[in-house]
């Protein structure tokens, strides 16, 4: 039937709308924010990797400043030593530079732990520095990818409009109208082809009395079960 062709090619049209308007809406913003994601972890990651980095020189600022100050004890006792008059005093004096070297020597190791410690938390930044740039440099090309597409579709979708608005005019009223009241509450699908005497739709059998009024192409024939339009589609021509 003629007049139905132009409503095919806008259901194809209203069709690949969708799908672009899809894409623009959802998959390219959520495809934009899975690679900012990615990032953000990464930088997260850094930090956390440089905040370590900081306590450690933080503690080991402090263990120098506990050392000098343990230092300046012992000397001060060791002082004290050649003024004390008793054995007990003497003695008193001894076991507190002990304890004071002592602490300090569990200072000192401290510190070679957390100096061991930054050569691992130096490894860990340069690489958390590196997948940092890896991603950034990931994102800027996968963004500059995703906009570009973003462009392709919206021209896609410019001049797919364009062509619906010169279908519509070359369609009738009535027939567009009708078209638009089955495509809105039948998800978009308004026109199902017959394949083999059946609605593609729905798959409901057409009755051999409505498929022979269909080919003889006189009015509209609806599905009598999902109530879409139905048309015999024309063959495809053959591949050279």
């Amino acid at each position: 039937m003629e007049e139905l062709k132009p409503l095919i090619r806008i259901q194809e049209i209203d069709s690949e709308l969708r799908k672009i308007e899809l894409e623009l809406n959802k998959k390219i913003p959520d495809k934009i924010r899975e690679v900012r994601e990615g990032r953000e972890k990464a930088e997260v990651l850094l930090k956390q990797v440089e905040d370590k980095f900081q306590a450690n020189l933080k503690r080991r600022m402090e263990i120098d400043l506990e050392i000098k100050s343990i230092e300046e004890k012992i000397k001060k006792h060791s002082q004290d030593l050649l003024r004390v008059d008793t054995n007990e005093a003497y003695r008193a004096l001894q076991k507190e530079i002990e304890e004071e070297k002592e602490k300090k020597s569990r200072l000192e190791d401290e510190v070679l732990e957390l100096l061991i410690q930054e050569e691992e938390l130096q490894k860990e930044k340069k690489e958390a520095e590196q997948e940092v740039e890896r991603i950034k440099n990931e994102f800027a090309r996968k963004e500059k990818e995703l906009l570009r597409e973003e462009e392709t579709l919206k021209s896609r979708m410019e001049k797919l409009r364009q062509e619906r608005e010169k279908l519509a005019t070359e369609t009738s009223p009535s027939l567009y109208k009708l078209y638009i009241q089955i495509a809105s509450t039948h998800g978009g699908i308004a026109l199902s082809p017959v394949h083999d005497g059946f609605c593609s739709v729905c798959q409901m059998k057409i009755r051999p009395q409505l498929l022979e009024e269909l080919r003889k192409g006189e009015r509209i024939i609806r599905c009598e079960n999902c109530s879409r339009i139905l048309y015999i589609p024309e063959p495809s021509l053959p591949e050279n």
